[in-house]
This record gives C-alpha cells, structure tokens and sequence, in this order.
C-alpha cells in the first residue's frame, strides 16, 4: 500500500471510490432515486476535480498495485459550532473500498492526516460519523476522538444523524480552555 497526496487527474479514481463506499454505507438510509441524485451530486467527476484544486481541501489517497482503493479528505479551515477552537480542520471524508475493508488502509490514511495535521497551525480536527455506526466511533477513538455532541445532515427529505467527533492536537492549549 502506497499513500499519497491525491492530484489532478485522480477525480475518476476518489468518485468510484466514495460512490461504492457510500453506496455500502449508507445506501440503506436512502430512497434508490435519492442515493442516485446524492452520489451525482457529492461525487462526480467534475466536484472532485474542483475541490482537488482548492488551496482548503487535502486529498490523502491509498493505492494498491497503482490502483485507489481509499482516501481522506481534509478540509482546512472549516469550523463547526461544537468545536471551542478558532482554528480548526475537518476529517471531512474517508473510505475504503469494501474489498479492502480491515486491511490497514483506513489506519494508513488515519495516521497520514495525522502526519498533515501535526505540521499545521490547527488546534483541532474534527469529523461527523453515522450515529449507528459503533464500528467507526471505535476505529475514530483508537486514533484519540472523542463524541463531543450530535448533529444532523440533510439531503432532500432524508435526514442523518451523526456523532460529532473532535481531537485536540495542542495540549497546553486545551488544558488552558479547560481550567477557565
């Protein structure tokens, strides 16, 4: 397995990637029509191009024998309500396909954002995880997040619950914001 920052020309790759990865997840909390229109929406080729491109958003992709098989999305800059800290990043994506489902490719592209976050000025990373899905709120805390709160994401008439999870990188600061 080889990560790399994801480029130009990987669009094709990361929109098969989160439209299969998706699909798996999450397919069963949509309506067929609706899933169909989120997939065109969230992942096709031309948004991943453009958010490729953007300055705030860091693609981290795994491959196999030169083919994508995962990636993470981080998206600098993005602030949640939740989070105390001005400077924040957000774990905004990360899948795997399924076939490489616990085959260490999450953990790699974990410990990569990590390697990303630790040479930033951000305080605090934090991501949103399906609410039903225990699996990944433990895969999200071997890494050190911890459940701060719920939200919600809407897509037409669908409505997903989620756990907001938060890791603060810069302890001093933390423990400061704590004793106040």
């Amino acid at each position: 397995m080889e990560i790399r920052r994801g480029i130009a020309g990987d669009e094709k790759a990361i929109s098969r990637v989160g439209r299969l990865s998706f699909s798996g997840a999450f397919g069963h909390l949509f309506p067929t029509e609706v899933l169909a229109r989120y997939l065109d929406e969230t992942y096709s080729e031309p948004k991943i191009a453009s958010s490729l491109s953007k300055t705030g958003s860091v693609y981290l992709v795994a491959e196999v024998e030169d083919s994508v098989v995962g990636f993470l999305k981080l998206k600098r800059s993005c602030s949640h309500r939740l989070i105390r800290f001005a400077n924040q990043v957000q774990l905004q994506k990360i899948y795997v396909l399924p076939a490489f489902a616990n085959s260490g490719i999450g953990s790699g592209l974990m410990r990569s954002a990590e390697a990303q976050i630790h040479g930033s000025p951000f305080v605090s990373a934090w991501l949103m995880v399906h609410e039903e899905n225990r699996r990944a709120v433990a895969f999200y805390e071997r890494f050190g997040y911890r459940v701060i709160g719920r939200d919600t994401h809407d897509f037409e008439d669908v409505r997903v619950p989620f756990c907001v999870m938060e890791k603060t990188y810069v302890t001093e600061l933390s423990n400061a914001a704590d004793s106040r």
